[in-house]
């Protein structure tokens, strides 16, 4: 779902279209990755996404807030666990991905590396992403909601010192 926020040029959701990865779409249908989502994508997500396909909402950090996301909440809304973008305005900063990332992040976790890593040669810092993120990656890949819960809560305690329990 493209709200025209960003450089046209620079809209990662588009070169997902122009390349055949993505379909626009005006309304969410089958996993919508959303931000502001309680529940994290897992491997229990994936028969949705294989037969209804991903929803991403292609819009600006800077133009959307809070409560644009939260309007997406009522579908099968999903976050993506811990990972830092590897996009040049973003990079390194947890959480905010740009549309491709996000559908590389989505694929791999779901266990399907083909088309995360086919998806990571649209934009030059592609492969940086995948290399910035593969521990997490790995960690997350094929596990269920409850298996990343706790993968994201270790790695969040590590990153802030706080002791394994």
């Amino acid at each position: 779902m493209e709200f025209s926020e960003d450089d046209p040029k620079k809209c990662t959701g588009r070169k997902m279209v122009r390349a055949g990865f993505a379909v626009r779409t005006n309304r969410p249908i089958g996993v919508v990755l959303n931000p502001m989502a309680h529940l994290i994508i897992s491997v229990e997500d994936r028969e949705v996404a294989i037969n209804k396909g991903i929803t991403i909402i292609d819009s600006s950090w800077n133009k959307s807030d809070e409560r644009f996301f939260k309007r997406y909440l009522k579908y099968d809304s999903r976050r993506l666990p811990l990972l830092l973008a590897g996009n040049p305005v973003n990079f390194g900063k947890p959480f905010k991905l740009s549309s491709v990332e996000a559908a590389i992040a989505s694929y791999y976790i779901l266990g399907d590396l083909e088309i995360a890593l086919r998806l990571s040669s649209l934009v030059k810092w592609g492969r940086t992403f995948v290399e910035l993120n593969r521990e997490l990656l790995e960690a997350y890949r094929g596990k269920d909601r409850k298996g990343i819960e706790v993968e994201e809560s270790e790695i969040i305690g590590k990153i802030l010192g706080e002791p394994r329990q």
